[in-house]
């Protein structure tokens, strides 16, 4: 695989307990979306459940992580077909957060970034960070 694996739980572990696998608690989105954004995992957190409650959707629903995308100037594109997330073509260079089945990861300058290893799995969509 082209595309490295590091754990990173986008900043959650400064607040809540990491400790034990009960302790993941399908926080998925605020996660990538920290990552991507180096915003803090409370601030990120905040900001989705502030827009859930205007929009009427739940925090980690796609139109409430989309419009934070959005907002953020992120660039969504389609996937490219063929390729699991640890063999993605893209830059190096590049932050992106990568839509998956029923999850959202960040990678980051070819790194996958979350709390578990997921690159085996097909990405649906991307949002590339503006740089």
């Amino acid at each position: 695989m082209q595309n490295n694996y590091e754990y990173n739980d986008g900043g959650r572990s400064k607040y809540f307990r990491m400790k034990y696998k009960s302790d993941n608690i399908g926080d998925c989105v605020v996660r990538a979306l920290a990552i991507a954004t180096g915003d803090d995992y409370q601030l990120v957190r905040r900001e989705l459940w502030d827009t859930s409650f205007e929009l009427g959707n739940m925090p980690s629903s796609k139109p409430i992580y989309e419009s934070f995308l959005e907002n953020r100037g992120f660039i969504k594109e389609k996937k490219i077909k063929g390729f699991n997330l640890g063999n993605y073509p893209k830059s190096e260079k590049e932050i992106y957060v990568a839509v998956l089945a029923n999850h959202l990861v960040c990678v980051e300058q070819g790194v996958v970034k979350d709390i578990w290893d997921c690159r085996k799995k097909y990405p649906y969509a991307i949002w590339i960070k503006p740089n």
